[in-house]
C-alpha cells in the first residue's frame, strides 16, 4: 500500500521525559509511553513536528533527505520505519 497522507489522531503528543523524547496519549492518566514507541530519535522528531505542520507524506523524504543530509533511499527507510512505529501505535490515520 502506497501512503498518500497521514493525519495525527488527536491526543497525541511528543513530550521530553527523562532526557528522552516519547510519544504519549493525553488521554492516559499514567502518562506512559506509547507500545512500541518508548522512545524517539532526532530522525522521528523532525517528521513527528513536519507532521504536526500539516507537511504532505511525499513531500517528508526530500525534507528529510535535506534536513539530515542523507540520500533519499536512507530518509524513505527512516520514513517508513517511523510510519510503521505510528501505525502500530494506532496513532495516524492513513489515506492511500
Amino acid at each position: 500500500m502506497k501512503i498518500r497522507n497521514v493525519k495525527l489522531k488527536p491526543g497525541y503528543v511528543l513530550k521530553e521525559l527523562g532526557g528522552e523524547f516519547c510519544i504519549f496519549d493525553e488521554r492516559d492518566s499514567q502518562n506512559g509511553s506509547l507500545d512500541g514507541l518508548p522512545s524517539v530519535n532526532e530522525t522521528c522528531i523532525f517528521l513527528w513536528n513536519s507532521l504536526e505542520r500539516g507537511t504532505a507524506v511525499t513531500e517528508l523524504v526530500s525534507l528529510l533527505s535535506a534536513e539530515k543530509n542523507i540520500d533519499e533511499e536512507d530518509a524513505q527507510l527512516e520514513l517508513e520505519e517511523f510510519l510503521a512505529k505510528l501505525i502500530h501505535g494506532k496513532v495516524i490515520e492513513i489515506e492511500s
